[in-house]
């Protein structure tokens, strides 16, 4: 039984063969490598084909995105997973320094391990460092309620995609043995399918961040986080008031969080007001609330 298992979950084919070549470089051998094809033409099946020896490849008979992570998760035979996304890179030591970064911090209940990360173009030019968290000396614990408050503070993916973290399979199921990072209805998940399990995650433990970039995230045209092309990207706007309001009932923001919290949702919704109009009666109830909290407050 290998020690980790890389997902990927493949649909688009124009960047696949550079992110499966990062997967076979990885330094860490203790590895399986398990593709799970969505793509509508045989492309990456035709790529897969000359990597045969190293892989484990299968359609996935359900496509979808989401689809597709749930099945790699039950295949994966590792105890830890390690998705990567078919038009993202793995630095070669990003397997190892994650799963060393999690067993480093298995007794502080630790429950997913992430680092910065690089974010690319179409051409692999570099555009920028993302490092939320400032992590630039050993390891960092961020403790689960923290990380729900300042995801409701804030407003933003702290963490990022799934090429970037590692988690054990065991804390991908809950008790009944169904996936629990998140829970489609209707064959539709109405929010961001990465910052959903980080959310699902971090109710149960820490997380810790490694120093150093381990992963590229890239930016193009055809990304699922283009609002343009993305039918369902509205979901993944607004999923921040859900987060806003779990934090606000489980009293993870404090009264002077609130507003802040409020203004800072009202100026995200104000930012995609013009693409998606459907905010504006969103905008219109935070700001009557924020209105509430300012009269309780004085």
């Amino acid at each position: 039984m290998p020690r980790v298992s890389i997902c990927i979950p493949a649909y688009k084919p124009d960047f696949f063969e550079l992110a499966l070549k990062s997967a076979i470089a990885q330094s860490y051998a203790d590895v399986e490598i398990i593709v799970s094809d969505d793509c509508p033409t045989d492309a990456i099946e035709a790529i897969c084909s000359r990597y045969s020896s190293l892989i484990a490849y299968s359609r996935n008979p359900h496509p979808g995105e989401y689809t597709n992570i749930m099945r790699l998760a039950g295949l994966a035979e590792g105890e830890y997973i390690k998705f990567l996304f078919d038009d993202d890179v793995l630095s070669p030591f990003c397997v190892q320094f994650l799963l060393e970064a999690l067993e480093a911090t298995r007794g502080r209940g630790t429950k997913l391990a992430f680092s910065p990360r690089h974010v690319i173009d179409e051409r692999n030019n570099f555009i920028n460092l993302i490092n939320h968290f400032q992590v630039d000396r050993g390891l960092k614990i961020i403790e689960g309620r923290d990380f729900i408050r300042l995801t409701a503070m804030h407003h933003l993916n702290l963490i990022g995609e799934y090429s970037t973290v590692m988690m054990r399979k065991a804390d991908c199921f809950d008790g009944n043995g169904e996936f629990r990072l998140f829970r489609p209805e209707n064959g539709v998940f109405r929010g961001l399918l990465d910052l959903s399990g980080w959310t699902e995650l971090a109710k149960e433990g820490a997380f810790v961040a490694h120093p150093h970039p381990l992963s590229y995230f890239r930016q193009h045209s055809n990304s699922k986080s283009n609002h343009t092309t993305n039918p369902i990207f509205i979901y993944a706007i607004v999923f921040y008031e859900d987060i806003l309001n779990y934090a606000h009932a489980n009293g993870f923001l404090s009264p002077q969080d609130l507003p802040v919290s409020y203004r800072n949702l009202i100026n995200v919704y104000q930012y995609w007001s013009a693409a998606f109009p459907e905010l504006d009666a969103r905008i219109a109830r935070l700001s009557a609330l924020l209105d509430d909290v300012g009269r309780w407050s004085a």
